[in-house]
């Protein structure tokens, strides 16, 4: 079925997000989550308490293979729609997933981006970054589905997650199935949810910014020794994917982190 990109870019400035059903190839997705396996057995070891609640791990993924895709990275119709949002020169500032195994928790409601005029938290303006998220295996009930709350974006920040964490603002599970896209807007609250089954439940982000908007990383997340982009990859890419990744740190060839 063909994608309607008005109608996608009219969704996530109204209720913060859209979906692209199946949308990136499962043969990708597969290796990631194998290769994953075992960056997460690694990081448990290292940080078995978790760094986002009990048995949940935020880790940050190299722009490199097994983890890179173009097919991720350079997708017309996910560029198309994003650039429409934050303009033709935005920039990608990140690469991670969020992970939560068996003995996983609710996290509190949160929102992903403070406040970009902290003197005037309740002004309202365009999102200056968007996350393509997607997952390495199919959301279920049970596995710890994204929770998202339509519409929060431009509510007071403070008043909104109160009421949220009381129960009075509902949150809605969002099955993705691997493959399906989901973009949207990081200042919509959401919440990770208790990862119930033996298996872990990668949920992957990428990160684009408008050209001015910047949050340098300099180090991967939990995976601080693997370089974030080194300059012979970056090198390998298209001129539209250089470009896009332009800001990322850049690890010279040469370097002891260099694989």
């Amino acid at each position: 079925m063909p994608i309607d990109i008005d109608e996608c870019v009219a969704e996530i400035l109204d209720i913060g997000h859209c979906i692209l059903p199946g949308h990136f190839p499962r043969t990708a997705l597969e290796e990631c989550r194998q290769a994953f396996e075992l960056l997460l057995q690694d990081v448990a070891t290292r940080i078995p308490e978790g760094n986002r609640g009990p048995n949940r791990w935020a880790i940050g993924l190299p722009f490199a293979p097994p983890f890179y895709h173009s097919a991720f990275f350079n997708d017309d119709t996910v560029i198309e729609i994003v650039s429409r949002i934050l303009g033709e020169d935005m920039h990608i500032s990140y690469y991670g997933t969020d992970t939560p195994v068996q003995g996983s928790e609710y996290q509190h409601v949160h929102a992903d981006l403070p406040f970009l005029f902290k003197e005037e938290p309740a002004h309202r303006h365009p999102p200056a970054l968007l996350s393509v998220r997607f997952t390495f295996v199919d959301m279920t009930p049970e596995n710890g589905p994204f929770e998202v709350a339509e519409r929060t974006q431009h509510l007071p920040r403070t008043e909104t997650l109160g009421r949220a964490n009381a129960g009075k603002i509902s949150l809605k599970p969002l099955l993705l199935k691997a493959g399906d896209v989901l973009i949207s807007d990081p200042r919509t609250i959401h919440r990770g949810t208790p990862n119930r089954t033996s298996t872990a439940r990668p949920f992957a982000v990428i990160v684009h910014n408008r050209h001015w908007y910047n949050i340098s990383r300099e180090r991967l997340e939990a995976n601080e020794d693997t370089p974030m982009l080194t300059e012979a990859f970056y090198r390998t890419l298209s001129q539209r994917e250089q470009e896009l990744l332009r800001k990322v740190s850049r690890t010279p060839s040469d370097s002891p982190l260099s694989p």
